[in-house]
């Protein structure tokens, strides 16, 4: 007889879930993400990974899918959705990227399940009611469906932030629209106990667009040491978050755009046009078999199961992006504004700030935020995570090296739009002094799957991350002498993920949070990383020793990897070896180190001295006009 099969996503009700299975002892259960893996694991109830069932070839037909619904899902409503010449839906094209790979790969997996197993009985613990509801109609299948709490949003929708008690982080994840009225808040009590507003008689000011002072302030300081006028515009995080970025705001003399001040200005422009998108994504969303032409596999339609998620975050999304267009063209108007600064390009704030200074011939500048991936496979994203592939929206950019700099011409990029500086938040690892101690600790700084192409946002992907933590763990804990110390990525959901593993593997095991990169990194005798993280080469500068581990393929295509400036692992196998040789081998340590410093040396030009270069290649241009 056929196997019962139960389809489970995120959101499904676990006791219900354990209830149903328990009258059904024989069934199949397929879970469709890593959340869910996880509790069925901590339930004991086993369970199959329904990616599994996915070929090479279906990822690159969902990434090629994914990838052409972000481009053309609104293209036939432009006109409707333009709001003085900028396509309200390419704002948030890096965020509905993701959103689409997500919406398409589950349906995707449910299809080829339901291909390739025969069953009677389909129990249905997903989001995706009707797309299944069309398929077992069609085979003579009972489908039973229950409730699922989880809502699809795109990857910004959820702030999430830390906030240190002491010593103790307190670590929460809140709504985008709770967020935006506590950060009014803040900043209408920051007006009241300081004067950080910027003076609108000043000339020749940059536009700082989401920079963090934690992370920059040598930058602030060189602007205020240079003379140079310049304020800071935060629409994500505030720029003040703590006492110590309030003291190097005090200390760089920056001035605070805060955009709601310009409101009463632009009021009834902002009411009228998001009164009119409203009716306008009614009558999109209304074009029922445009979209369910456009959101199908093999002429099954998925759209009903999305449509409500999507209409909803459109709405949010837009309704944002109309404000501060509005509020930009104020603030454009009334300031001297030379040059428009931005971390990365592709963010939907950038964007805003970008494109409505291209109609006021404000220039825009943007800063190598992080290392580049340099692997070919990586091309086709380019557009969502601002990388010289493809061709970048801001008119110029400032390149940490001349590796970049040779990276971005190889892409036909302008030679005269593509400028040498630095990295200016590295400053403070080049300059850090502190001497290097044998102290046993290894350091294992975790990241996360990248969930950008279909392959790395599985829940095989993942589990990868999980077992090479669980082996260093195993292999530091045999050493004598030596302790395991973790530093999770910054996202909310990974750290969620890392403490879950580490309560499960050894609850001692120290998870910090509080130190800076500098900190941890001159104070260990080697860095432990995944897939050539930026971390890589923060740890070089403070000729600190590091293993790479590749949970993914593209990472061994990587130029420090191919440099041989790193120790790269690719077998969980050869972690030990690794290790050993690096902690006991001293002329192999010698050599690995040599070869990181001139990997370093290629890599970032005007090392600790980046913020004052970039100041003045900025304030040079700001001359020329």
């Amino acid at each position: 007889m056929n196997k019962p099969i139960f389809l489970v996503d995120a959101g499904t009700n676990i006791d219900k879930l354990q209830s149903t299975v328990n009258k059904f002892p024989n069934s199949l259960i397929f879970t469709l993400d890593y959340e869910i893996h996880l509790q069925l694991q901590k339930y004991n109830i086993p369970h199959e990974l329904g990616e599994n069932i996915l070929t090479k070839d279906d990822f690159n037909k969902i990434d090629t899918y994914s990838i052409n619904l972000t481009e053309n899902c609104f293209k036939l409503f432009k006109n409707e959705l333009t709001i003085q010449n900028i396509f309200l839906p390419e704002l948030i094209e890096h965020e509905l990227f993701q959103y689409f790979l997500i919406q398409f790969l589950k349906p995707y997996v449910i299809l080829k399940i339901l291909e390739n197993y025969q069953s009677e009985q389909i129990f249905d613990f997903t989001n995706f009611h009707d797309f299944i509801n069309k398929i077992t109609n069609n085979l003579k299948i009972k489908h039973f469906t229950f409730q699922n709490n989880h809502t699809p949003n795109l990857y910004h929708d959820k702030i999430k932030f830390t906030l240190n008690l002491g010593k103790v982080p307190l670590n929460f994840e809140i709504s985008r629209s709770r967020f935006s009225q506590a950060k009014k808040l803040t900043q209408k009590f920051i007006d009241i106990t300081n004067n950080f507003e910027p003076k609108i008689n000043s000339k020749k000011n940059i536009l700082l667009v989401n920079f963090d002072p934690l992370e920059y302030s040598d930058l602030l300081y060189e602007f205020d040491k240079n003379n140079v006028n310049f304020f800071l515009l935060n629409t994500r995080k505030p720029a003040i978050t703590n006492k110590k970025s309030l003291d190097i705001i005090k200390k760089s003399n920056s001035k605070i755009l805060d955009l709601n001040k310009f409101y009463k200005f632009k009021k009834d422009e902002i009411i009228l046009e998001k009164n009119l998108l409203e009716k306008k994504l009614i009558n999109i969303f209304n074009n029922h078999e445009y979209f369910e032409n456009l959101f199908s596999i093999n002429n099954i339609t998925f759209w009903n199961s999305i449509k409500n998620s999507l209409h909803s975050i459109c709405l949010s999304r837009f309704n944002e992006s109309i404000e501060r267009i509005f509020l930009l063209n104020k603030v454009y108007e009334l300031y001297d504004i030379s040059i428009i600064f931005v971390w990365i390009d592709v963010g939907q704030e950038e964007k805003e700030c970008i494109l409505v200074g291209k109609s006021f011939s404000i220039e825009s500048i943007m800063l190598q935020h992080g290392r580049f991936q340099t692997s070919k496979i990586w091309n086709k994203f380019a557009k969502y995570v601002g990388q010289f592939p493809s061709p970048l929206l801001s008119d110029k950019q400032i390149v940490w090296g001349n590796i970049s700099k040779q990276w971005a011409l190889s892409y036909n990029h302008k030679e005269n739009n593509v400028i040498i500086g630095g990295s200016p938040r590295h400053d403070n690892f080049f300059n850090y002094t502190s001497s290097k101690s044998e102290n046993g600790i290894i350091l294992l700084a975790t990241t996360g799957t990248m969930f950008l192409s279909s392959d790395s946002c599985t829940t095989n992907s993942q589990i990868k991350y999980d077992n090479y933590i669980r082996e260093i763990y195993r292999i530091v804990k045999s050493l004598p002498n030596k302790k395991l110390v973790i530093k999770s990525h910054p996202s909310q959901i990974l750290k969620k993920f890392v403490k879950d593993l580490i309560d499960e593997i050894d609850p001692s095991i120290e998870l910090v949070e509080n130190l800076t990169n500098q900190e941890l990194f001159s104070n260990c005798e080697m860095l432990i990383t995944f897939n050539n993280s930026t971390t890589t080469l923060e740890a070089m500068s403070l000729n600190t020793p590091v293993i790479s581990l590749q949970t993914e393929n593209w990472a061994k295509e990587d130029d420090i990897a191919q440099s041989d400036a790193i120790v790269s692992i690719s077998k969980i196998n050869d972690c030990e070896d690794a290790i050993k040789k690096i902690l006991y081998d001293t002329e192999f340590k010698k050599s690995l180190l040599e070869k990181s410093q001139l990997f370093l040396k290629n890599y970032m030009s005007n090392p600790g001295n980046s913020s004052s270069n970039v100041v003045k290649l900025l304030k040079n241009l700001i001359n020329q006009k």
